[in-house]
């Protein structure tokens, strides 16, 4: 089975045709889930019209190193994600979808990101591929943190929250506000487990001026120190991240919103303090 000597020679390869190579760079689990067959006919048709195709993103994310890249109107997408022998685990085709309307609002206040240390963001941006959020209007513009050690989030096993280094750290106050919502008592999760039902699981929502809403997810069971009608002061500790509700692992979900109501609420993109605007990949601190 043949390895790149670099995933970057893998889309010119691709759009040159050279779609048995690129296959043959595919993993054994791949192969067996599309035929050699499908994807040349797939790759083909996908190909038709475009000229060139450009790198959108390079993420390295749990030992595999993931690329996106656009075509040359930028309406579809090709992601790849190779292991650390460049072989291919994931290869797959889809159409640039972006919100060109919504992309352009910000909010009118200024945030911090409410963590201490440094942190790593798992998900963020203004496409799917980099922010699996964005296709949901209630959370386009959210934010997934954990910590990163070594390109590892945990340490010795993935079977207990205390392994991982985002678990019990401390989260503050993105803003000065008023809490107007809050929800604890949730058990955190067994890792690789998810509780649907309780999406957001332990979480604040704190009023800011403008009619802006902050809401952080995922709380440690009965770490919040907050109570709603609380105000809290930017940057002040108001609990410790956890790994509850839709989470598989220990982690930070922060987002702004024009409402206080999670679920029909709209995602409003970031504006951040110190002028930067983190995307997947990055590593962010307060600092």
């Amino acid at each position: 089975m043949k390895k790149f000597s670099s995933p970057e020679e893998v889309i010119d390869i691709w759009l040159r045709e050279g779609y048995e190579k690129v296959y043959d760079a595919t993993s054994t689990e791949f192969q067996k889930i599309v035929t050699l067959e499908q994807f040349i006919e797939l790759s083909a048709s996908f190909n038709s019209g475009a000229k060139k195709y450009q790198l959108e993103a390079k993420t390295i994310l749990q030992n595999l190193t993931h690329y996106v890249w656009s075509d040359d109107k930028r309406e579809k997408v090709v992601v790849a994600s190779f292991d650390e022998l460049n072989q291919i685990q994931r290869f797959y085709l889809k159409p640039f979808i972006t919100y060109p309307k919504t992309d352009q609002q910000y909010t009118k206040n200024k945030y911090i990101m409410p963590i201490g240390g440094e942190w790593f963001v798992f998900w963020g941006g203004t496409n799917e591929y980099v922010n699996y959020h964005y296709v949901y209007e209630n959370q386009r513009y959210a934010y997934d943190l954990v910590k990163i050690q070594d390109g590892q989030s945990y340490q010795n096993s993935q079977i207990r929250n205390e392994d991982f280094y985002a678990f019990n750290e401390d989260i503050i106050a993105p803003a000065d506000g008023n809490v107007v919502k809050i929800v604890d008592g949730i058990k955190d999760n067994v890792p690789g487990d998810m509780d649907e039902h309780n999406a957001a699981g332990n979480y604040v929502v704190i009023e800011h001026e403008n009619n802006e809403f902050s809401m952080i997810a995922h709380f440690k069971k009965n770490s919040i120190l907050v109570e709603s009608g609380d105000t809290v002061t930017e940057g002040q500790l108001i609990g410790k991240c956890g790994n509850s509700g839709n989470s598989s692992e220990p982690h930070i979900h922060f987002q702004v919103m024009d409402s206080p109501d999670i679920v029909y609420g709209k995602s409003i993109r970031i504006l951040f303090k110190d002028g930067k605007e983190p995307i997947q990949g990055d590593t962010i601190s307060n600092i």
